[in-house]
């Protein structure tokens, strides 16, 4: 109603104290909701002289998608704050961008990547060889994306040289950006004549022979599929038109049937309340992956949906070996689907047998696993909101990923679990007393969850179990389980404690992070292991 400068910065400053991702619903609503006015203040407010003000203002001008905020964008990206400048950037002045500051350049890099074109290699090459890593790596995967039939053997001689270095994660990065190169042009690194050149990059692009012409350049609208998430907002994806062509039926797919002329139909993996999972070959890049299909009752709540893609954006972001990746929300078939890594694997809960207690230390690792992936989704300003053995995935060698970020965090009301769909949100078994509640959920509802899977786990049986959902939500409220000692005498009363605490109706006495519950269960880790 007022929606002046000083009235939207006292309600910016209002919500300073929470946290960020506070910070961040609080600019959501702004730019969807305030109109005009708004972003007349916001133009304002990109020039306060609080950061966290202009932080915010940079925040609703990205999401608004008012044409007055381009300039403004753009003239934001010599903002003497790097979080603004980083997340001011649009094309024009990414370039502009590379090396006036260092805590932006992966973030820039990546961007540059995929939406710049061979011809800006030459600025992209000399960071390939920069010691920081994070740098390097996102410099190798840029220039990588940019090459084109021309210069592939001199980028490929710049990221092998970059590699030969005693760091795993550099050499993986290095691995996957040549195996990506690999795909797109053919033969492999080591059947190619690579220059022998160490020093300078000038002749290394002397050395590689005259390749045949480059490929014409990706069409406009392949760009945009490519780019669906980062730059189209979430009204847009939901309501563009969509075609009239006949809907997908999923049920009716044999093998080998394409879908959208690009994924190969291999098999049905699974159906919940939320989608069909579909696993598929991409005949694209000649590599599988997951189509997680929303079922018609679910994509058709268009407050739900609305949620469900904000979440599935920050979702992306989370990138670590315990956590499932996710690749992009896509409108195909007539319908809605995730595309997601697909992990070979079976559930935690196959390895829950009988109900029999699991061997200690397999148990505890598991949990150190879980928790340090969620660490890392919490940094990100993500609560998972549905830890449960079925969403936690484990192959032959070990490896534990954390699938389903995002579907459980699509509510259709503030912080209630009872959709419009009719869905709980949550499963009963794992739910923190809070969640059940209705009350406001963050990360210690999570840190509940993962002591309830080690309750499981080191017991055989879940703390609550018996009745139906409403009697297993109520006991949860009730907190008077029994404890894991009490049921496996043969559980140590530390660890028992541990589980106990985490699993604590009042969440302001549970561990107040992932990372120090992670801590705890690692040292019990390794004093099991030497004793």
């Amino acid at each position: 109603e007022v929606g002046n400068a000083n009235s939207v910065k006292f309600l910016l400053q209002a919500v300073q104290d929470e946290d960020w991702w506070v910070r961040a619903r609080a600019s959501d609503a702004l730019a969807r909701i305030g109109g005009p006015r708004v972003v007349d203040a916001v133009l304002e407010l990109v020039r306060d002289k609080d950061e966290d003000i202009r932080r915010a203002a940079i925040e609703i001008l990205n999401t608004c998608r008012d044409p007055r905020a381009v300039d403004h964008l753009i003239a934001c990206t010599t903002d003497e704050d790097w979080w603004v400048a980083e997340r001011a950037a649009a094309v024009p002045p990414l370039l502009d961008m590379l090396g006036r500051n260092e805590k932006s350049l992966p973030v820039v890099l990546t961007a540059l990547g995929k939406l710049g074109d061979h011809k800006i290699l030459d600025k992209i090459l000399p960071y390939v060889q920069r010691p920081e890593k994070p740098i390097r790596i996102s410099a190798m995967t840029a220039a990588a994306q940019l090459a084109d039939e021309r210069r592939a053997e001199t980028v490929r001689a710049y990221i092998q040289q970059s590699a030969d270095v005693q760091d795993e994660t550099v050499n993986r990065a290095a691995a996957k950006a040549l195996q990506d190169m690999d795909k797109r042009f053919g033969g492999t690194g080591s059947q190619r004549a690579v220059p022998t050149i160490a020093t300078d990059p000038n002749e290394i692009s002397r050395a590689a022979p005259p390749p045949p012409p480059p490929p014409p350049p990706p069409t406009e609208s392949q760009v945009a599929k490519t780019l669906l998430i980062e730059n189209t907002s979430i009204e847009e994806i939901i309501d563009e038109p969509k075609s009239e062509a006949a809907r997908l039926d999923i049920n009716a797919l044999n093998s080998g049937d394409l879908i959208e002329g690009r994924y190969k139909f291999i098999e049905k993996i699974g159906k919940g309340a939320f989608g069909t999972v579909l696993l598929v070959e991409d005949t694209v890049v000649d590599d599988r992956l997951i189509l997680k299909f929303l079922n018609p009752n679910v994509a058709s709540d268009e407050e739900m949906m609305q949620r469900f893609v904000h979440e599935l954006r920050y979702s992306r972001k989370i990138t670590h070996k315990n956590v499932i990746r996710i690749y992009d929300f896509l409108y195909m078939g007539g319908g809605y689907a995730i595309s997601m890594e697909y992990f070979p694997s079976h559930t935690l809960g196959a390895e829950i047998i009988d109900n029999k207690p699991m061997d200690m230390r397999k148990a505890i690792q598991y949990a150190c696993d879980i928790a340090t992936g969620m660490a890392v989704a919490h940094q990100q300003g993500i609560i998972h909101r549905d830890l449960k053995p079925a969403n936690i995935l484990i192959n032959d060698e070990g490896l534990l990923k954390i699938v389903d970020f995002g579907v459980a965090a699509a509510q259709a009301g503030g912080d209630t679990q009872l959709t419009k769909t009719g869905y709980v949100i949550g499963s009963p078994k794992y739910m923190a007393p809070e969640q059940i509640l209705g009350k406001k959920v963050d990360e210690k509802a999570d840190i509940y969850s993962v002591g309830v899977i080690l309750y499981e786990m080191l017991t055989g049986v879940p703390p609550y179990s018996r009745g139906d959902h409403m009697s297993v939500m109520y006991q949860h409220v009730q907190g008077k389980a029994r404890t894991v000692i009490d049921i496996n005498p043969k559980v140590p009363k530390v660890l028992s404690d541990i589980v106990g605490k985490a699993m604590t109706v009042d969440k302001q006495k549970r561990y107040q992070s992932m990372d120090e519950f992670r801590t705890t269960l690692e040292a019990l880790l390794e004093q099991a292991r030497s004793a």
